[in-house]
C-alpha cells in the first residue's frame, strides 16, 4: 500500500517546520474560517469590478430598465441576467485572494515553506504542462465516451472577438481557481490527517472534507458523484507526485473543459458555455 499511495516528503517536511498544531477538529475549524476569510477577501475583489459596471451606461439601464414594483427575488433575478459575463467570470480571479489566505497563514502562523505546501521539486513548468495536458484529456475522454455511448450531443459555436476574450478569461480564471483550492486544501489541509492517520484514511478523509466545502448548497447527487471522484482523484495525484503543481493545472484544467467548454456542471454550479454545448 505504501507503494501504491506513499507519503509524500512536502507531508513530512510539514510535520518537522509546522509551528502550531491542533487536533483534527482543531483543523477543520482552521479549515472553515481560512474558507470565510477568503470569501470576504473575494466579495472585497469583485466589488472593484461591479462598481464599474454599475456606473457605466450599461449598467445604469439594465438597472433603470428595472421595475420597483417586483418582489426581491424578482428584482435579484433580474438583475442576474443582466449582470454581463465578463464580471461572473473576474469572480473565478477572485480565487487568487484564497490561494494567497493559505499561502499567508502556512508562512506567517504555522512557520511553513512553499516547499512543505507541495511547491517543491524540480521542473515546475514540465509538472503544470503535465497537468493542464491530463486535466484536457481526462475531461475529453469522458465527452467522447458519452457522445460514443448516445448519452450527450454536441453543438459548435463559433469563437471570435468578445466569446473568444471570454474564453481567455475563463481559462485564466479557472487556472486560479484550481491553483486556490488545491493550495487550501492539499497544500494546507491535506498533511494534517497525514499525520494523524495511515495514509488510505487519511487521503479518504481529505477527499471527503474537500468535497464537502466544494459548493454544499448546491450538489446533487450526480455532481457529488463527480466531484468526489475529482477530489479522490486529486488527492492521488499528489500522493503519487509529492508535489502539488501538476495538481494545480490538472484541477483547473477540468473546470475550464467540464464547465466552459462542454457545458457540463462539474461542482453543481453551471458557470455557462463559451465554446459548445451538450
Amino acid at each position: 500500500m505504501n507503494q501504491f499511495l506513499p507519503r509524500p516528503q512536502f507531508w513530512a517536511e510539514t510535520q518537522r517546520q509546522m509551528k502550531t498544531r491542533f487536533s483534527m477538529f482543531g483543523e477543520l475549524m482552521i479549515l472553515l474560517l481560512l474558507m470565510l476569510l477568503s470569501m470576504l477577501g473575494q466579495a472585497v475583489f469583485l466589488l472593484i469590478p461591479s462598481i464599474f459596471w454599475v456606473f457605466s451606461e450599461q449598467g445604469e439601464a439594465a438597472l433603470s430598465a428595472m421595475s420597483s414594483g417586483e418582489s426581491m427575488e424578482a428584482l435579484m433575478s433580474d438583475l442576474l441576467r443582466t449582470i454581463p459575463d465578463w464580471l461572473f467570470l473576474c469572480a473565478f480571479l477572485g480565487y487568487a485572494v484564497m490561494g494567497a489566505v493559505a499561502i499567508i497563514y502556512c508562512r506567517k502562523y504555522q512557520k511553513r515553506s512553499l516547499s512543505s505546501m507541495g511547491l517543491c521539486g524540480r521542473a515546475p513548468l514540465g509538472e503544470y504542462a503535465l497537468g493542464l495536458c491530463f486535466g484536457l484529456l481526462l475531461a475529453g475522454a469522458i465527452l467522447a465516451l458519452g457522445v460514443a455511448a448516445g448519452g450527450f450531443r454536441l453543438a459548435e459555436e463559433a469563437v471570435s472577438g468578445e466569446k473568444l476574450g471570454l474564453l481567455l478569461l475563463a481559462l485564466a480564471g479557472c487556472l486560479v481557481q484550481g491553483a486556490a483550492l488545491e493550495l487550501l486544501l492539499r497544500g494546507y489541509f491535506a498533511p494534517s490527517p497525514g499525520a494523524h492517520y495511515p495514509i488510505p484514511a487519511a487521503l479518504v478523509f481529505s477527499t471527503l472534507v474537500s468535497v464537502m466545502f466544494r459548493s454544499p448548497g448546491s450538489l446533487t447527487s450526480l455532481s457529488f458523484a463527480n466531484t468526489l471522484l475529482l477530489e479522490l482523484l486529486l488527492g492521488i495525484w499528489v500522493l503519487k507526485r509529492g508535489k502539488l503543481w501538476s495538481a494545480c493545472a490538472l484541477h483547473g484544467a477540468w473546470v475550464f473543459s467540464m464547465s466552459f467548454l462542454f457545458g457540463f456542471a462539474p461542482a453543481g454550479e453551471h458557470e455557462g458555455v463559451y465554446l459548445s454545448a451538450v
